[in-house]
């Protein structure tokens, strides 16, 4: 493309072009993705002796028939501390478990034969966004995929959109749903619910918000955090000038309350409106706050690849994801407070070389006596929303802007410099929910057909969905980060495992709301990464510890009865590149206090075995 002199107004036109076209490469960092295809070398075969033991002799132990009591036999008991191994038998009675032990148990009851397979604490998704979905009514179709690839309990409202925590009567009560039920309440069979149509939001409490979900009961437990961002927003919309005195005592007042209320920390999402707008003294003060609290700070980070609008381009300076996790270590430094990164990745081929200083960042930290982990997925694909290709100073001026044909064409010279510097273009992404009627039926296209099949460039495709879905167009992006990048995170000791995916009723999927967890198991067992022990506790164990989660992640008497099952030989990933909504192989059976939610790899249609935790 040549780009006309007239594009540019002024010197400072010119700057910020250079400004703004870095930040849509570092824009498209908010995205975790999976091209499996190109990036991820030929597969091993199956590791058959991942998990090697000798039969031993077992001496018997007699339990009373109770109808309350289900027996897990003859498993391989792995209990999510990190510990090897065993075979051994455990015992279910009401919600809890009560027998663990090496012993065969004799028992007339309702009894499971756990052969060959992996006995393990139910998994813990350390990054979701389920809080909106959790209590719906029905919609097994959104809760199911969760449930059948092991998870029992969800860590949700991350990145700075929470569901509660909010400003009462605030003015702005009405932007926070909408954006709620865009970004993480499915689709259209949702927006009639009950709980979306009418309870949603004016439940401005984190107390409230429990209470409807208790009442009303939820699939999976539910450990829940407090969304600056939307917090910040009950204050004072998408302004994007910094807080005033009074508000900030406010903001920091309304935190407070939700935390006390039962929030296990507060998250940010600082490449999301209005999070992208906060100070580093407003982040400072928020985390003295959770530390205070003795609780944790979750944060998606201002930069995930090596370029970004959130700081000066400098093309030979140091990669913008390089900053930003250092500009939250220094403030983790400063406050004490927990931190944890969320969805560490590395966008851009050009960013995949970070890795490795960026790991090594990491831990220089926890040796000198910072408490900072992160989280990370299987899969090097996922979700979005399609304003997250946008510069902040365009998503200040939404959406007047979309009227501004001077300010379009701008965009227009920036994305196609795009497409050249990361090789990343239209036919990348795919619509998943297009967030309006008249355009929901191209849902599960890419945007390259979408525009032929309107006649329309790819650029004026591109504008129309943001423009008419109020850039709330959910996206799924492919060709992103590398498999090596996943290995190492995986294997890292910071790391733990999380799904960041919300799901929808039609429509493409993002693959780590159906498979995230087997593709965990898969790549540990066949590339030889991790020891059973070792992926488990990353799953469980771990991230009970990272959110001081009482009576979770672990198998121990008087804990909850969690349980996942899982035939290791056999656990797989059904997912492709063109269908990416399979249920996956091997999760045999799952529990949730107590309650059998899958049975033989498929939900058992119980909805309501979750807590709030």
């Amino acid at each position: 493309m040549k780009f006309n002199e007239s594009i540019f107004d002024n010197e400072q036109t010119r700057k910020e072009f250079l400004i703004t076209t870095s930040s849509l490469l570092i824009s498209l960092s908010a995205l975790s993705l999976l091209h499996c295809s190109e990036e991820t070398p030929k597969q091993p075969s199956k590791n058959l002796n991942w998990i090697s033991y000798t039969p031993q002799k077992r001496p018997t132990k007699n339990v009373a028939y109770s109808p309350s009591r289900i027996l897990l036999k003859n498993g391989i008991i792995i209990d999510g501390s990190g510990k090897p191994p065993y075979t051994g038998d455990v015992m279910i009675n009401g919600t809890t478990i009560e027998i663990i032990t090496p012993q065969k148990i004799q028992f007339t009851g309702t009894t499971i034969d756990c052969t060959d397979k992996i006995i393990a604490p139910g998994f813990i998704d350390a990054h979701s966004h389920l809080d909106w979905v959790l209590p719906l009514d029905g919609h097994p179709e959104l809760k199911n995929p969760f449930m059948e690839q092991g998870i029992t309990t969800t860590v949700t409202g991350n990145c700075g959109y929470g569901v509660a925590g909010f400003k009462p009567k605030s003015t702005y009560l009405t932007m926070i749903k909408n954006v709620g039920k865009g970004f993480f309440s499915g689709d259209s069979s949702t927006q009639n619910d009950n709980f979306v149509k009418q309870v949603a939001v004016s439940l401005t409490s984190m107390r409230k918000y429990f209470d409807y979900c208790r009442n009303h009961g939820i699939p999976m437990n539910m450990v829940n955090l407090a969304g600056h961002g939307t917090t910040r927003m009950s204050l004072r919309g998408y302004e994007s000038k910094p807080l005033s005195k009074d508000e900030m005592k406010t903001m920091l007042y309304l935190l407070e309350q939700a935390m006390d209320e039962g929030a296990y920390g507060v998250s940010f999402g600082l490449q999301y409106e209005p999070g992208i707008f906060a100070t580093n003294d407003e982040i400072a003060e928020i985390c003295k706050l959770v530390k205070n609290k003795n609780k944790i700070v979750t944060c998606h980070m201002k930069a995930y690849s090596a370029l970004s609008a959130t700081y000066p381009l400098k093309p030979f300076g140091t990669p913008h994801n390089i900053i930003a996790i250092n500009e939250m270590l220094d403030i983790a430094k400063q406050t004490d407070v927990r931190l944890q990164l969320s969805h560490l990745i590395f966008v851009g081929s050009k960013t995949w070389k970070n890795c490795p200083d960026a790991l090594a960042i990491i831990d220089k930290a926890i040796d000198s006596g910072m408490d900072v982990m992160f989280d990370t997925y299987a899969y090097h694909c996922g979700t979005s929303v399609i304003n997250v290709f946008f510069p902040s100073s365009f998503l200040a001026k939404t959406p007047q802007i979309y009227e501004d044909k001077v300010a379009l064409l701008k965009l227009r010279a920036q994305l196609e410099l795009i497409v050249a510097l990361l090789g990343f273009g239209y036919n990348d992404i795919q619509i998943i929910n297009a967030n309006n009627p008249e355009l929901a039926k191209y849902n599960g296209k890419f945007l390259k057909d979408i525009a032929k099949e309107r006649g329309m460039s790819q650029y004026e495709n591109f504008i129309d969905f943001a423009k008419k879905s109020n850039g709330r167009a959910r996206v799924l992006n492919h060709r992103y980060s590398s498999f090596q990048n996943i290995l190492d995170l995986m294997k890292h000791r910071a790391s733990l495992f999380m799904t960041d995916a919300t799901p929808y009723s039609q429509g493409a999927q993002n693959p780590a709301a159906f498979g995230n967890y087997p593709r965990f198991f898969e790549i540990a067992r066949d590339y030889q990464l991790l020891s059973p022990q070792e992926l488990i506790r990353k799953m469980t164990g771990a991230i009970a510890d990272r959110f001081m989660l009482k009576k979770r992640g672990y198998l121990k008497e008087g804990y909850m009865a969690d349980i996942t099952i899982v035939d290791w030989k056999n656990v797989k990933d059904n997912n492709t590149l063109t269908e990416t909504n399979k249920r996956p192989s091997g999760i045999d059976y799952v529990f949730i206090n107590g309650k059998k939610v899958v049975d033989k790899g498929k939900a058992t249609g119980v909805l309501d075995a979750g807590m709030v935790v």
